[in-house]
């Protein structure tokens, strides 16, 4: 900084209250310059952070509306699967198989807990599901979450929709939806308890019908 004739502040500010000024206004113009570019850096970070959180977000988005690429992925997910699966029972392909005997031999697999953790153990298991957008931390129980139906095993069916649906991050409409069910199964099982409650009222009925038609003097063998 110069004042209009040229000279510099800090030379001015020297001469007139001496050098401790002159030192105390160059520490402060240093401070001020570093802070300065500090702030500058730090909203360049900002927004490039940004930018490329909103560059993977637009890409998810992609792979989870290409239906051809889900497919294409459970497909090699499968044959990687059947694989392990042929390889365990030592048999080998001598000659290439297309996509279409993979998947029609895989309907009649049933994949138990043991066979499912040889799986998961594979890098292109991880590979695969890292690239249909399943996180890391909800493959470590996999197995419970895609057994639906408490069986014990799991069938191609049952893997295919539950890895759809742990595709990417959870969702409002996965909550609505969760709470929607709830709602409906609340709803079922009250209506199952009242049409329970409705049989064995007509069931005491009908005893009570019977008894008094066979004891109508109100007595029995019990009785006596």
């Amino acid at each position: 900084c110069t004042d209009s004739l040229g000279r510099p502040i800090m030379y001015l500010a020297a001469e007139r209250y001496g050098w401790v000024y002159g030192v105390m206004y160059c520490i402060l113009q240093v401070l001020m310059q570093f802070g300065l570019f500090n702030v500058i850096v730090a909203l360049f970070v900002e927004n490039v952070i940004a930018g490329a959180k909103t560059n993977d977000q637009l890409r998810q988005r992609e792979r989870l509306a290409n239906e051809a690429f889900f497919l294409q992925k459970m497909t090699d997910l499968i044959e990687m699967i059947m694989n392990i699966h042929n390889a365990n029972l030592g048999i080998s392909d001598k000659e290439p198989r297309t996509k279409e005997e993979i998947l029609e031999q895989a309907v009649n697999l049933e994949i138990t807990p043991d066979f499912f953790e040889q799986v998961r153990s594979s890098p292109d298991f991880n590979g695969i599901l890292a690239d249909l957008d399943v996180a890391d931390e909800d493959s470590f129980n996999l197995f419970r979450t895609l057994d639906v139906d408490g069986s014990g095993t799991l069938d191609v069916e049952e893997l295919f929709e539950g890895i759809a649906r742990l595709r990417g991050d959870a969702r409002r409409s996965d909550i609505v939806s969760i709470r929607l069910h709830m709602e409906m199964m609340n709803a079922e099982f009250k209506e199952f308890c009242q049409a329970t409650l409705a049989t064995l009222h007509e069931h005491g009925q009908a005893l009570i019908a019977v008894q008094s038609a066979l004891f109508p003097d109100g007595t029995s063998d019990h009785g006596d």
